[in-house]
């Protein structure tokens, strides 16, 4: 999503499938999907913006680590899914389209297998409204 725009109809629709993922998965809490760059692009009611830029942030860094250590010591095809176990809850993450990752806040009781598993659904359904482009420097030449 530019950011200098309001919220589109194809990221409300998203929102609405977002809310589904979240409202279906049982121990789900939050679902966010970010671009490549750690930008929130479209996310489940309930996590408030502010919110949804330090998750984009945090998910972008992790997958980033995720891709050097698949490079370094991996064989090199790291498709950028990881998961992170923190005191009360798990973050997971997974491509989702070009340039696109879904990242989704779970409660530590939360069945891991049945997450993912939704999360990969989800993708495979969508993941080709799930882009990201990269961001180039004529986009920030101009001031709106």
């Amino acid at each position: 999503m530019n950011p200098t725009h309001a919220v589109s109809a194809a990221d409300r629709d998203l929102g609405w499938l977002l809310n589904n993922l979240r409202g279906n998965t049982p121990g789900v809490v939050h679902v966010l999907v970010l671009s490549r760059d750690g930008l929130k692009m479209c996310w489940a009611s309930g996590l408030h913006a502010d919110k949804a830029d330090q998750l984009a942030a945090i998910t972008a860094g992790i997958q980033s680590l995720a891709l050097a250590a698949s490079g370094e010591f991996g064989d090199r095809t790291g498709s950028g899914q990881a998961m992170v176990e923190f005191g009360g809850g798990l973050l997971l993450m997974v491509p989702a389209g070009e340039g696109a990752h879904l990242a989704v806040v779970a409660d530590e009781d939360a069945d891991v297998g049945t997450v993912a598993h939704n999360m990969n659904e989800l993708v495979e359904q969508i993941g080709a409204f799930l882009t990201a482009p990269p961001r180039t420097t004529d986009q920030y030449d101009t001031l709106p």
